[in-house]
């Protein structure tokens, strides 16, 4: 645990570590669905940490419940700061990319750069709208009142089978709460007002992702202010880019331009 509240899995490399990697999971996933990942780059001599956001996993927490962005940074600079190395990179899929974007911008880490996959901007998809405006109601009143999320697994990834092998599914939160909910809407509409940050990027994204919006990902890092960017689009590939029928090409494309910095 870090702090006695953040459960985290590692995977070191067998040699002397290149580098640091820490992964941020999506909205309602935990570290369990990154084991295959962590292993992937512990082999490329990176030594990994995924972790469980609160309320996610095996961490301490409301599930799937947050108060502000704030302790989501917090959550995120406590294990980098636990980590760190003279090489020190992170990992943010969806939310997670979100959430790792959010971080960077407000505060200052002894990070290398970021990668960041698929990153929850906007919904490539809208809400139904007396959803939104009932969950609009409660925020203030019940934040942790809780709505499904209803993902399909055939959005996330063609391969079944390999989403089906993925590790503790049974920790997964098929929801999200409201007042979580409209803090990730009012996050991802400030980055996109203020597209910047002071580290190296690396972006991804499938052209068949239908969770998050790939023309407005693509719009910010247009706009986007960075040391150096790359935004690479994987053509017939959904949203989650670790978990599809070509995951290693996806992963060792995130390691060659980790390693290039």
């Amino acid at each position: 645990m870090v702090k006695d509240r953040l459960f985290y899995r590692q995977w070191r490399p067998d040699g002397n570590s290149k580098a640091t990697l820490i992964i941020v999971h999506g909205l309602g996933e935990q570290s369990g669905r990154y084991v295959h990942v962590g292993r992937f780059f512990s082999q490329r001599g990176v030594n990994t940490i995924a972790f469980d956001l609160r309320g996610h996993g095996r961490s301490r927490g409301t599930p799937g419940f947050v108060k502000s962005y704030d302790e989501l940074v917090t959550d995120v600079r406590e294990v980098v700061d636990r980590f760190k190395s003279d090489r020190t990179y992170v990992l943010g899929h969806s939310w997670g990319g979100q959430v790792v974007l959010w971080t960077v911008q407000s505060c200052v880490l002894p990070l290398k750069g970021i990668i960041v996959s698929a990153p929850w901007l906007r919904l490539a998809f809208e809400p139904p709208g007396w959803q939104v405006a009932l969950a609009r109601f409660l925020n203030d009143k019940l934040p942790g009142v809780r709505f499904p999320s209803r993902l399909d697994w055939t959005k996330l990834s063609h391969d079944k089978a390999h989403l089906d092998s993925l590790e503790d599914l049974d920790l997964g939160l098929p929801f999200v709460t409201v007042r979580t909910y409209f803090e990730t809407i009012k996050t991802a509409e400030a980055l996109i007002a203020s597209p910047g940050i002071n580290l190296p990027i690396f972006m991804a994204q499938g052209t068949e992702d239908e969770v998050t919006s790939l023309p407005v990902n693509q719009t910010f890092f247009e706009a986007l202010k960075a040391p150096s960017k790359t935004f690479k689009i994987y053509p017939g590939m959904r949203h989650e880019l670790h978990n599809e029928t070509d995951w290693i090409e996806v992963l060792t494309d995130y390691a060659d331009w980790l390693e290039g910095l």
